[in-house]
């Protein structure tokens, strides 16, 4: 792109002014040169250049409101800073036993946060249980050797004494075999440095998760053909989004300059295990801006949570001139999607842009929450579809993030009160471009959102209030609550992160199934946890139980007079069903009393679907161990078999073709076996059909169960284990416990008359009323 003209200098003269200049200069020489040896006279005074259309002269003068306007005359000592070559750094460490909760890893290419892994046990990537050697930013070398750009602190390689410029020999096979060994595994690594061969021996270890990660990691696991062409973003990078009222969309050399922000290398100024600080210089407008980012420690003798990083971003004016600069401050992207073919994160929120959000489904939404409001989410499906406003503009901003299932990436300004405005909106979008149709879903696109700061004005450079400094705190961790609450919006305890557990309609009730699980979960196992909570309701249930057990024993007492109403009202169903309902009444049975129960249980049952989908605690929990596949995660499908290999990509995404449901890459064995004992409860305890519509309703009933399978073929294992030990206990209760006894049928033996006549209906009540007291003549017997 040519750089931009500058409003002063020399004066592009015409055609016939520079032939008549060369002509007199010419002639000059010729005679005066062996005379004088005088310099040629300098040429004509400048002026601006003229625009085709402007018939007014050009003048010397510039106009001062428009220099200072233009951010493109950064004076000449200003010089253009070097170019750093690029290069990845970390902060923390991933070893259990360290200061830090997790390993950073940033890159001086925009100096942005490239990666962020939990250092945690208790953390782990659920889809990925290969062996961890650690990352390292491989770029390819000569013969087929990989170079190692970063070596993250407590890391396998780490410990296996890999170096930031080793080469990694037959780094493609090499590579291959590490995807399928397993954590505790000893691997070789032949390297080269220095220009000798060496081998190295690495013990991996469990796979941490990332919270942060390039986005290609993301869609390698839902479709690995996009993977190779997908495109990776560092979060947090900086663009200037308004400079002395020029918009940077309107501007080229604003735009410029914002490549040169995002995808130029930046000078590392000063760096350590806990804190780096990055610079870039922009010469052509005058500023400078300054990146700085610090790992909270684990501190054990304060509650202080270590969960975030702190963040700070200075801009610098070096002109001799004021300045006013606002800028757009992109937020985290590439968080995970794990569980991406079955996991049913939603949130009931209020309206936005017009559109009801009355249930949001996502992988990673965008949240905001401003002063005066409720946490607000961005759906990926309106992200995707463009139709997302810029949120809240004019409101002081309490935080923004990316929010997915079980973790959150927040960005929560520092500032002197609750009430100072900072950011003029935040405007959600993607971090990389949508993904392809086929074979993809909405949720599997990449959220993140920018942030446009108010314009500040900055004085002249070296005066005072020639830069200004903002400061983040940037959470990165779990979704617990007590962990939310501590971090507040300017200390203010009201607007803290707590509000990002959303728990549904029955949240009192989820609460209290986790307060359950969690008195439980002391035992030392979720599985058994879950079993004793379906033990205790069904315990608190046996009441409604019982009395639905007489109820079905009252309906199969009745069941002889139902036949005989069904045999003499055949051929007039009005006449049954009024006869039926007049049974019902004598002898006090209710339909709808066997279904209690089930009512009873619906927020149960839903509470305990949402406890399974929001706490965390449960996501790592295994029934077995964690060392098989086969339900290692109750907030999960049990997993039993890959079957991946037989279907399309659509079908294992969970997002299906044509009629059928994509059922996702595992088949689940728990949800077949809930739904056997649902049928065996069913042709075990359904009383006979009292009539043909009783007997319609059981068929059915029989051939939705499969589909009942499908439905919750996706749903947590933990549920299912919840459902099979609630069967379980209802059929030890029916065969154990003795059966309530048939009570008396009071018969029905009278036919049933037409029903009368609105009209009729008072003198046919009074003639009843009448013979039922003997006050009507009697009849003369024949002789």
């Amino acid at each position: 792109m040519p750089a931009p003209r500058p409003l002063t200098g020399p004066r592009e003269q015409g055609s016939e002014q520079r032939f008549l200049s060369f002509v007199l200069l010419s002639i000059a020489v010729f005679l005066f040169y062996q005379s004088f040896m005088a310099p040629p006279p300098p040429p004509p005074p400048a002026v601006a250049e003229k625009d085709e259309d402007d018939d007014k002269p050009a003048t010397d003068d510039a106009d001062p409101a428009a220099e200072a306007k233009n951010s493109s005359d950064a004076p000449a000592e200003i010089a253009e800073q070097d170019e750093p070559e690029t290069q990845l750094l970390t902060l923390g460490s991933a070893a259990l036993d360290s200061r830090y909760r997790m390993l950073v890893t940033l890159d001086n290419r925009g100096a942005g946060v490239r990666r962020i892994e939990m250092s945690a046990d208790e953390f782990r990537d659920l889809d990925d249980r290969s062996g961890y050697l650690g990352y390292l930013g491989l770029e390819d070398a000569e013969d087929g050797r990989q170079r190692v750009r970063v070596v993250g602190a407590g890391t396998p390689a780490e410990a296996a004494g890999l170096e930031v410029g080793d080469e990694i020999v037959d780094a493609e096979p090499f590579f291959a075999g590490l995807a399928k060994a397993k954590p505790g595994e000893s691997v070789d690594l032949k390297i080269v440095r220095g220009g000798d061969e060496q081998t190295l021996t690495a013990t991996l270890s469990k796979r941490p998760l990332a919270v942060v990660r390039p986005e290609s990691e993301n869609v390698r696991k839902h479709n690995p053909a996009y993977a190779d062409a997908s495109t990776d973003v560092d979060s947090f990078l900086l663009t200037i989004s308004e400079l002395n009222g020029d918009n940077a969309g309107e501007n080229p050399t604003i735009q410029a300059a914002n490549e040169k922000l995002t995808e130029g290398a930046w000078e590392v100024v000063a760096s350590d295990e806990r804190s780096v600080t990055f610079r870039k210089r922009i010469a052509e407008l005058g500023l400078e801006f300054d990146k700085r980012y610090e790992l909270a420690q684990v501190d054990e003798e304060s509650a202080e949570p270590a969960y975030h990083l702190v963040y700070d971003l200075q801009v610098k004016n070096l002109l001799p001139r004021e300045q006013t600069v606002a800028y757009d401050l992109h937020g985290p992207n590439g968080l995970p999607i794990e569980g991406w073919w079955y996991a049913a994160y939603m949130r009931f929120g209020r309206k936005e842009n017009g559109d009801g959000a009355w249930g949001s489904v996502g992988l990673r939404d965008v949240v905001s929450r401003f002063e005066g409001t409720t946490v607000l989410q961005s759906r990926c499906s309106k992200i995707v579809e463009g139709k997302v406003d810029p949120l809240d503009a004019g409101a002081s901003l309490a935080y923004a993030g990316v929010d997915a299932q079980y973790f959150s990436v927040v960005m929560i300004p520092q500032k002197k009160s609750f009430e100072e405005l900072v950011f003029a909106a935040i405007t959600p979008r993607l971090a990389t471009p949508e993904l392809p149709e086929e074979g993809t879903a909405v949720t599997f696109n990449n959220t993140t959102f920018t942030a446009t700061r108010l314009p500040k004005k900055l004085s002249a450079a070296g005066g005072e209030g020639d830069s200004y400094k903002d400061a983040f705190t940037v959470f990165a961790g779990p979704k617990r609550p007590e962990l939310l609450k501590q971090y507040t919006a300017a200390g203010n305890p009201e607007y803290n992160l707590e509000k990002l557990l959303y728990y549904g309609w029955f949240g009192p009730v989820a609460k209290g199934m986790l307060w359950l699980l969690h008195l439980f979960g002391g035992v030392g196992n979720y599985g058994i946890a879950i079993i004793m909570l379906t033990v205790v309701v069904r315990g608190a249930l046996f009441p409604l139980s019982r009395k639905q057990a007489a109820s079905m024993a009252k309906m199969q007492a009745l069941k002889p007079e139902m036949d005989k109403l069904q045999d003499r009202y055949k051929n007039d169903a009005e006449k049954k069903a009024r006869a039926i309902q007049e049974l019902y009444s004598k002898n006090g049975v209710s339909p709808l009393s066997g279904c209690l129960p089930a009512f009873v249980q619906l927020p149960i049952f839903i509470g305990l679907y949402r406890a399974l989908a929001v706490d965390i605690e449960l996501r790592q929990a295994p029934l077995i161990s964690e060392s098989i596949r086969f339900c290692s995660n109750l907030a999960a499908p049990d997993m039993l078999l890959n079957w991946s290999w037989m279907w399309p990509d659509s079908f294992n995404n969970g997002i299906g073709f044509g009629f059928f449901p994509g059922l996702g890459p595992f088949f689940n064995a728990l949800p077949m076996f809930t739904v056997a004992l649902f049928l065996i409860q069913q042709k075990m305890f359904m009383p006979p059909p009292a009539n043909e519509q009783a007997e319609l309703q059981q068929k059915m009933m029989m051939y939705i169960m499969p589909i009942f399978g499908l439905l919750f073929f996706k749903v947590p294992s933990g549920l299912c284990l919840y459902f099979i030990a609630s069967s379980v206990w209802g059929i030890a209760e029916r065969k154990l416990v003795p059966k309530p006894e048939a009570p008396e049928v009071q018969g029905f033996s009278k036919p049933i008359a037409k029903k009368p006549p609105a009209t009729q209906s008072a003198a046919l009540a009074k003639q009843a009323a009448k013979r039922a007291s003997g006050g009507g003549k009697k009849k003369k017997k024949r002789k």
